[in-house]
């Protein structure tokens, strides 16, 4: 699909492939949608659908959002795992990226054979993704940034909502009376990420109003120079 075309959630999520999903649930917003639409479609279901959260440990909340996840999926008669890390603080990595391993160590666990993982990522985080790689001096692979679909543990690993900004998420939730869980360290800007997303980006969109559709761009266009050079 053309990144000069935004598709609706629906549409995004019919791209599915006839496989059982394991979405990634945190409890925010975009994860909270993500499980929330899929539950929806009786093909989905049928195929086999449930979900698992990933405890951290890192917050004061994070018994609360664990149990908000739990109370989420029990409404919408989706089985939800829930397991507990613990994340190395010395790896060097910093937080962001040693949390993001331990979280994705988890997924790899629980995935059973077959099994797609589905993860909420969307057009603002490829946006985030693509800056974050441009900076570090990544080459085209680093550049194409997340992909839609990926090899993964026993499965693969699906991103249906990389075409969707957040601000589509968001309108969903609220016309579906969604609540979901605000993880304050978001707004710590000391994090890389949260620095492009709460200070940068706003920045380019009031200079260039299709700033993160023009990033997801280059990143589709960098992913298919990839895939050429692997051809050759």
């Amino acid at each position: 699909m053309s990144a000069t075309h935004t598709p609706k959630l629906e549409q995004a999520l019919d791209q599915a492939e006839d496989a059982p999903l394991l979405v990634g649930l945190s409890g925010g917003l975009d994860s909270s949608v993500l499980l929330h639409a899929l539950s929806r479609s009786p093909r989905l279901l049928g195929q086999g659908l449930r979900a698992v959260h990933v405890h951290h440990g890192l917050h004061a909340d994070a018994d609360r959002w664990a149990e908000h996840c739990s109370e989420l999926c029990k409404r919408q008669g989706i089985a939800l795992v829930t397991t507990r890390v613990e994340v190395q603080r010395d790896t060097g990595d910093g937080l962001e990226a040693a949390a993001r391993k331990a979280r994705y160590a988890a997924f790899e666990q629980q995935m059973e054979a077959g099994e797609v993982l589905v993860t909420a990522h969307h057009r603002d985080d490829q946006a985030e993704t693509f800056l974050l790689r441009a900076l570090r001096g990544s080459g085209p692979d680093g550049l194409a940034a997340m992909r839609a679909m990926r090899p993964f543990a026993k499965g693969r690993h699906w991103r249906p909502l990389l075409q969707l900004p957040r601000s589509q998420l968001l309108d969903y939730a609220h016309a579906h009376g969604l609540a979901w869980q605000e993880d304050p360290s978001n707004l710590d800007t000391h994090h890389d990420r949260n620095f492009l997303r709460q200070q940068v980006m706003p920045l380019l969109r009031e200079r260039w109003p299709q700033a993160d559709l023009a990033l997801l761009r280059s990143a589709l266009l960098s992913a298919d120079a990839v895939e050429l050079l692997q051809q050759q």
